[in-house]
């Protein structure tokens, strides 16, 4: 499942018994509120949420819109309290909080009460994803963004844990797990070329 949002300045039963995982796009804003984000062009692609098709790609790359991010882990790892205080969310958001003090979460700037096993669901995801970026919508893989649009991908392990990715400029995927360093290689210290097909298993 892809979502989009402007840039500024999937449940998936092919993955383990456990995981399951959408893809987003989202976009970059100016706004002083954390990790809130531009209501812009939605385009209708909700008949893909929970939509295994990825795995029918030809293409080994995700197409680009032009508009993602510089691959830039210096800019994320360097200083420490950024390192530490942001996450998985706010890397793939590409917004870095001064004064942040805890990790942002989906939908809590927007309101929403905590995460609870309820949640761990492509559908509670995609709406605090939708509050807190009101432009997001699906995408496939095989597709680029709207322009001035990046593509987003989250991982669900129902109950557990999730995490997100960010596609960049040069068409690898990039992610922060958690206060440890941003970075472009799975666990098996692969380049990232698409998150469904990654060793996702950090924890071997």
């Amino acid at each position: 499942m892809v979502f989009s949002h402007e840039l500024r300045s999937p449940e998936n039963s092919s993955l383990s018994t456990r995981e399951r995982s959408d893809k987003f796009i989202v976009n970059k804003t100016n706004s002083k509120k954390p990790y809130l984000l531009n209501i812009i062009k939605i385009k209708n692609n909700e008949k893909l949420i929970n939509k295994n098709e990825r795995l029918n790609s030809l293409n080994e790359f995700s197409p680009l819109s032009g508009s993602e991010l510089e691959y830039d882990p210096e800019l994320w790892n360097k200083n420490y309290n950024i390192k530490s205080s942001h996450n998985c969310y706010t890397y793939a958001l590409g917004k870095i909080i001064p004064g942040l003090k805890s990790k942002a979460q989906p939908g809590y700037a927007s309101g929403y009460h905590h995460i609870n096993n309820n949640n761990f669901n492509c559908k509670a995801f995609r709406e605090r994803l939708k509050k807190d970026s009101p432009g997001s919508y699906l995408e496939k893989f095989d597709n680029s963004c709207l322009p001035g649009f990046y593509k987003v991908f989250l991982a669900l392990d129902p109950k557990n844990d999730y995490h997100w990715w960010r596609q960049n400029k040069d068409q690898y995927w990039s992610h922060k797990p958690g206060g440890t360093d941003v970075t472009n290689v799975d666990a098996d210290g692969k380049k990232i070329k698409n998150p469904v097909l990654s060793n996702r298993n950090f924890k071997q």
